[in-house]
Parts: structure tokens; C-alpha cells; sequence
């Protein structure tokens, strides 16, 4: 009797031990990037702390062809849909009414995983026990939404929820940001009336 209860101590203890490892490990990143490239629908929120603007927020959804945009600087809140080669755009007029135009969709369009990749570069972290985050390592700077450069970043995985946060580069300015994704296939859009 003894003997099976050490047995199942020493397996418990086996499982928590690589359990922790793994948790540690920038492999980890490299799994969740992939559930994110495979999900059929996410919510990506990103804050940003802009000189002169203060605060800014924005949030993205994807839900497998439609897509939703929050309204950031000049850009309006948008919903899109693509359905063949076609995207129908849903956005509001000054009345307030929704409208849907139509346009050839772009093959070239970077999907919202896309925009993050550099970020989910598991040879860009190791992780640091004193924060418990995997952090940039040093003297990497990996680009995202195109123009944006990252000076530090943290990156922390909770389940189906990632959490990156640090300072951005932008012309100059450096900007204080928080990019959380969550929701990986449990995000639903639905598309606006038109009237």
C-alpha cells in the first residue's frame, strides 16, 4: 500500500514539474501563436498611451469571414465581410445609419495574426522568474501594425488569453501599449442592419 502511494507521488510531482517547465518555456509562445493562426474567431484589444490624444483604445474581432473594427483616430468603426472575391464593407453614415459597400477583396490584406507575428517570436523572449512574463530579449525590436516598432515588450499567456505590454516606437515618439487577445473561437460578430 505504501509503495503505491509513493508511486503516485513521484507521478504527481513528474506532471508538476513539466507542467512548470512548460509554462516557462518560450516554446509556449510558439503554441499559442499557432491556436491564434487556427482559431476561427478572436478579439484582439489594444491600448496605447498617445501623446497629446491621451489614452487611445481599439478593438478587432474576427469570426471566420467578418471582421469588426473599432473607431480609432480617423478611422470609423467598421465591419467587413468577405464572401468570394468580394468584401462588403459595413460602416455609418453622419446620420447614424449603417451602409454596406462592396469591392473586390485584396488578396495582399495582412490578417489580424499577421499584423502580430514579429511579437510571437519565441527566439525574441526569455522568460524572467522575477516577473513571471517572458520579456524581450536584449537588443530585439520586432515591428508590428505595419510602422510600429516595440523597444520592450512582456508576454504573458494565460489559457486562451495573452497579455503583451511595453513601450512602442513610432516616429520618435515612444508610447506606452497593451495588446490583450482573448476569446479564440468564442468570438461571434454580428453584421449591422442596414437600412
Amino acid at each position: 500500500m505504501k509503495k503505491g502511494k509513493i508511486i503516485i507521488v513521484f507521478v504527481l510531482l513528474a506532471i508538476t514539474v513539466l507542467s512548470l517547465i512548460g509554462c516557462t518555456s518560450p516554446k509556449q509562445i510558439d503554441r499559442y501563436y499557432n491556436k491564434i493562426q487556427k482559431a476561427d474567431s478572436l478579439t484582439i484589444v489594444m491600448d496605447m498611451q498617445v501623446p497629446i490624444f491621451g489614452k487611445m483604445s481599439m478593438t478587432m474581432k474576427v469570426d471566420g469571414n467578418k471582421e469588426y473594427t473599432s473607431a480609432i483616430f480617423d478611422d470609423v468603426e467598421k465591419y467587413t465581410e468577405v464572401i468570394g472575391d468580394k468584401t462588403y464593407t459595413y460602416t455609418q453614415n453622419i446620420l447614424g445609419n449603417w451602409e454596406k459597400s462592396e469591392s473586390n477583396t485584396e488578396e495582399d490584406e495582412a490578417s489580424a495574426g499577421e499584423e502580430f507575428e514579429e511579437l510571437f517570436n519565441s527566439d525574441n523572449y526569455q522568460y524572467s522568474k522575477d516577473i513571471k512574463k517572458f520579456v524581450l530579449k536584449e537588443g530585439v525590436k520586432p515591428k508590428f501594425l505595419s510602422e510600429m516598432e516595440a523597444d520592450s515588450v512582456t508576454l504573458e499567456i494565460d489559457g486562451k488569453t495573452c497579455i503583451i505590454s511595453g513601450e512602442v516606437n513610432m516616429e520618435g515618439m515612444v508610447m506606452p501599449f497593451s495588446i490583450t487577445i482573448k476569446n479564440l473561437n468564442d468570438t461571434t460578430i454580428t453584421l449591422p442592419t442596414v437600412s
